[in-house]
């Protein structure tokens, strides 16, 4: 198993609480936003020396939860402080995105990093659509066109030209090209079956997240179906899932810690999960994943929040003590068959501390564990 430390560069808090999304921006503050950057290349830095396999970071929009609109050029950052990991873009926003420009960032990426990106190429949540107002209708043709456009700017090597049905290129011809190749490995997201009809088709990996255990595994059981029907076998680095963690030094206190309020932008949740349902309402998943539509559109309407046996047994947090946690992974493992999980570290009651430490527990006692998985 491979272990992917994810982490968004977040402003933190805010004078004021953040509770709807947009979130205005007379709440940025530039002297927090410095400090929060510090932070962030400094863990990133610290689960590269701590043996993660993958640094993963990923694109998103007008909220203080994230100050890395532009994914690559983050990238490229990153990859000056990470000396070791695979720099994990998941990802660019295809249908948001100018596919020619992505293919030359991601490109100079892999380049800066010595060969070192994982390219993911992805549609992004539904409420990213509401930024650059793409019709959520038309982001399946947008994705699957603009994926064609960036892995033909990798791999030919002569001019071309390019008119589709949403981009047109007089001439083509991208320098750098990829350092690997024919092309950076990549991955896209297949929580929907044409995600995962599409990740089979191409040959390449899926990413599970935002999703639960029992749907990821189900995704991921279509995904090899598909791949079977298209003449190959993908192993179990070629599905990633995301999930959050934190490790204590025992159950109890895991169990107590996350119990604590959190800081930051936390309140912006609701205003996120009404604009996905905006979209999801408004043809983002198609007709084929009309279960997707229905998840996305009730987001936010349940009663109470879950409890944290709820959250470990959905999958959307791994939590306890090492012991408890590498089997928890195990579990996912088993069940999704999934060679990569991508974890983001909580840290209850926003403290910093016990981020480090939960980071460092992992590491020393957990990462021993599931490397044979």
């Amino acid at each position: 198993m491979k272990i992917a430390y994810f982490s968004t560069l977040g402003h933190g808090r805010t004078r004021q609480p953040a509770t709807s999304w947009p979130v205005p921006n007379e709440l940025f503050d530039p002297e927090q936003a410095l400090r929060m950057q510090d932070e962030y290349f400094a863990e990133c830095r610290l689960a590269d020396e701590m043996g993660f396999d993958w640094v993963s970071i990923a694109e998103h929009h007008y909220s203080p939860g994230s100050l890395a609109p532009s994914i690559n050029v983050l990238g490229a950052a990153l990859a000056q402080h990470v000396k070791r990991a695979k720099i994990a873009i998941l990802g660019a926003l295809l249908p948001l995105n100018n596919p020619v420009r992505v293919a030359e960032e991601l490109a100079m990426v892999d380049m800066l990093s010595n060969g070192r990106l994982v390219a993911g190429l992805l549609r992004g949540a539904p409420f990213e659509y509401l930024v650059y107002n793409v019709p959520p209708s038309e982001s399946r043709s947008r994705f699957e066109e603009a994926w064609d456009l960036i892995h033909t700017a990798w791999t030919d090597t002569q001019p071309f030209g390019w008119e589709g049905e949403h981009y047109q290129f007089r001439n083509v011809s991208i320098w750098p090209r990829p350092i690997q190749q024919p092309t950076p490995p990549i991955l896209v997201s297949g929580s929907s079956k044409d995600s995962g009809e599409f990740a089979a088709r191409k040959k390449v990996s899926l990413g599970l997240a935002f999703t639960t255990f029992e749907l990821a595994t189900g995704a991921a059981a279509y995904y090899r179906e598909r791949c079977d029907a298209w003449g190959w076998t993908p192993t179990s680095e070629n599905v990633l899932y995301r999930c959050q963690c934190y490790v204590a030094d025992s159950d109890e206190k895991a169990a107590a810690d996350v119990q604590t309020p959190q800081g930051g932008a936390a309140g912006i949740g609701g205003g996120i999960a009404n604009a996905n349902r905006l979209v999801a309402m408004s043809g983002f998943f198609g007709q084929r994943d009309a279960n997707l539509t229905e998840r996305f559109s009730t987001m936010g309407q349940h009663h109470g929040p879950p409890t944290l046996q709820q959250q470990i047994d959905t999958g959307s947090i791994v939590c306890g003590s090492p012991d408890s946690v590498a089997a928890q992974l195990k579990r996912l493992c088993d069940s999704i068959g999934c060679g990569v999980v991508e974890l983001s570290f909580s840290a209850p009651g926003g403290s910093r501390n016990a981020k480090l430490h939960s980071m460092e527990l992992f590491a020393t006692r957990v990462l021993p564990q599931v490397r044979d998985l």
